[in-house]
């Protein structure tokens, strides 16, 4: 069972937990438990890695130029 958790947790790119690697093994046939799954990925010191979220901080200057327009366009509408 090791073999197999270490397979899928390196196949992974060791992003998977203890919950997806107990949910594709009982998919796959294997009845495990998550805490089963867990003790031995803390046995063998497998962790899973966690992905920071890509967030936009910056928006083109394209863009905010096309706003502009946008809001003169209403607001000369606004004044007829």
């Amino acid at each position: 069972m090791t073999k197999e958790i270490k397979k899928i947790h390196k196949e992974s790119y060791e992003i998977y937990g203890s919950s997806k690697i107990t949910e594709l093994l009982n998919k796959n046939g294997e009845k495990v438990s998550q805490k089963y799954v867990y003790s031995i990925m803390k046995e063998n010191n497998l962790k899973a890695k966690y992905i920071k979220p890509y967030i936009q901080t910056t928006i083109s200057h394209d863009f905010s130029d096309k706003l502009k327009n946008l809001l003169n366009i209403i607001i000369l509408r606004s004044q007829m």
